[in-house]
């Protein structure tokens, strides 16, 4: 089971314009390393045996219930993954165990027959890269420039655990700001609390 140390920044489109001009080198930063960009295709299916967040936390699942699949332009590859997942000053930690998958249609079958639903699914367009900053060379994090069902955001994480999680954090933090984002505007939200928030909205 690894620790996974996450961040999350919504982004309006002119930030998003710029990452993305820094990321395919269409513009230099010479203060942020550059590694490993792919582009990414992800959909994620998250299932329950409950209708609502609160039936969901009242009996103790798995914050994380989802297949994975993704395309990286050499294929696609589908993955089962369970979480637990807190929440530290706006900082997700999350334990993960993650596998993979040969067809995803036998696991839907058995959600399918064992009562599961799927209450909620994240599509994900995403430029990935590994990154790290000029003054701490030995720190790299896995950063995601995306667009998730939609909405523009940046996602940063890091999986190992030779750190501690406070220094984790101002790392990431260091490699936001020198992208020339704010890591105060974090968003803590989970993707779902985020979603529905955004399609009340536009309902409104």
């Amino acid at each position: 089971m690894s620790r996974e140390i996450e961040l999350k920044i919504p982004l309006s489109l002119e930030q998003f314009e710029k990452i993305e001009k820094i990321l395919t080198q269409k513009e230099s930063l010479s203060s942020v390393k550059i590694r490993a960009l792919s582009h990414i295709l992800k959909s994620d299916e998250y299932f329950s045996l409950y209708k609502s967040h609160e039936e969901r936390l009242k009996n103790k699942e798995l914050r994380v219930i989802r297949i994975r699949t993704e395309n990286d332009g050499k294929g696609e590859k589908s993955f089962f993954c369970i979480k637990q997942k807190t929440l530290e000053n706006g900082v997700e930690f999350n334990s993960e165990k993650e596998t993979f998958i040969e067809d995803a249609d036998v696991l839907r079958s058995f959600f399918a027959a064992t009562g599961y639903i799927k209450w909620f699914e994240k599509k994900k367009d995403a430029l990935s890269v590994y990154c790290s900053i000029e003054n701490f060379p030995g720190f790299e994090a896995h950063l995601e420039l995306e667009k998730v069902n939609g909405l523009p955001y940046a996602e940063i994480e890091y999986t190992k655990d030779d750190l501690p999680p406070e220094e984790v954090r101002a790392n990431l933090e260091k490699i936001l700001v020198a992208l020339g984002l704010d890591p105060k505007k974090k968003d803590s939200r989970s993707w779902a609390e985020i979603i529905n928030s955004e399609c009340k909205m536009q309902d409104e």
